[in-house]
């Protein structure tokens, strides 16, 4: 079962390291759609779907006919935002978009948030 909440704070801890660390850039919001994306999909499974954007495709998930964004927060919330598309996407198109060595960091830096933010992680 997918708890938004939880999540959230997991990719906000997440994306708070890759801010601060000196071994990954920091990448633009539409990178960060695309391996955010593919890390709910890896985990939580659904759809990857995706919506034109000024700068190129925003990516997000459905996930039990529920459209799922991530990433909503970091992009904005304007009345202004364009409505969602829902273009399907898949795996094999969003893997052009990052580097396959990034998107592992992420998902365990990912992983090792998530237990904090539940609190499995062992001391």
């Amino acid at each position: 079962m997918l708890n938004k909440r939880i999540v959230k704070k997991a990719l906000k801890c997440t994306l708070d390291l890759d801010n601060t660390s000196s071994l990954t850039p920091v990448k633009p919001e539409d990178l960060r759609s695309c391996e955010t994306s593919m890390l709910i999909f890896d985990i939580f499974g659904g759809e990857i779907l995706k919506t034109h954007y000024k700068k190129g495709w925003h990516f997000y998930n459905r996930i039990n006919g529920k459209r799922i964004d991530f990433t909503r927060f970091k992009i904005g919330k304007s009345s202004g935002a364009r409505p969602f598309e829902d273009i399907p996407s898949s795996p094999d198109e969003i893997h052009h978009y990052f580097e396959k060595e990034d998107y592992s960091t992420f998902f365990m830096r990912f992983v090792g948030a998530f237990e904090e933010t539940v609190g499995l992680k062992i001391s």
